[in-house]
């Protein structure tokens, strides 16, 4: 319960749960649409089942382990500066989807949806993703108190992962909404799918994003004493 923890620990733990849930999980409508047959969808990339996975775990992958490497060059950045551009890049990694669902990939930029979708979903969404992650698990761990990491450790990314899955039923909840619909072997409906990406990526993670200042600590992401010192006394610290 929120008030059972200390201070700093509960709102740094309820800002990462509402982050978690913010960002709608409306992965099935977007996998439908790429990897639709004509059947199901006239004008959409129809990637084939090799190529879509191949991509995003390759490219995912690489493009994962690059947002941790540059997330090295933000270790001086505070915990809020960190969480206010890890969801912009979010928000801006979310365009590809705009671009290859409206097609303006193809008719503003001149881009074949492969491509598109190569260097511009499957490599920036896996590296914002990344990137957005790194400062949730740092601050997880500096909020742990002494002796008891291990419980405390769980109980936080327990959290996280809960707000994972209560994105994933409310993107459920807004695709049906908005009606958004696919099935193998059709009809699907994707005329409110660039609306759903723009609600679900854009607008529900801004909504959370002035609670960065009232919820997370201003300390430093590489000041491993900042907790120990800053007031109000942490009374997870022993």
């Amino acid at each position: 319960p929120f008030w059972a923890l200390p201070r700093t620990l509960a709102r740094s733990n309820l800002y990462m749960f509402l982050s978690s849930v913010a960002y709608l999980d409306i992965s099935g409508p977007l996998s439908y649409f790429y990897t639709g047959a004509p059947g199901c969808v006239e004008d959409a990339p129809h990637f084939s089942y090799g190529y879509y996975l191949a991509v995003s775990n390759v490219v995912g992958s690489a493009s994962a382990v690059l947002g941790a490497v540059l997330f090295q060059y933000m270790q001086r950045w505070s915990f809020q500066t960190a969480f206010y551009v890890t969801t912009l890049i979010q928000i801006v990694a979310s365009v590809f989807d705009l671009l290859i669902v409206n097609r303006w990939n193809r008719t503003l930029l001149r881009l074949p949806d492969w491509a598109a979708y190569l260097f511009g979903d499957a490599a920036c969404q896996s590296m914002a993703t990344m990137m957005a992650t790194m400062p949730m698990a740092m601050l997880t761990a500096r909020l742990c108190p002494r002796g008891a990491e291990a419980t405390m450790f769980a109980v936080l990314a327990g959290f996280q992962n809960f707000g994972s899955s209560v994105s994933s039923v409310l993107g459920v909840q807004a695709a049906e909404a908005f009606g958004v619909n696919a099935s193998a072997g059709g009809p699907c409906d994707f005329r409110n799918l660039g609306s759903l990406i723009v609600l679900s990526h854009v607008v529900c993670p801004l909504l959370v994003l002035p609670l960065t200042v009232l919820l997370v600590p201003e300390a430093r992401i590489d000041d491993e004493t900042a907790f120990e010192t800053v007031p109000p006394p942490p009374s997870f610290v022993s």
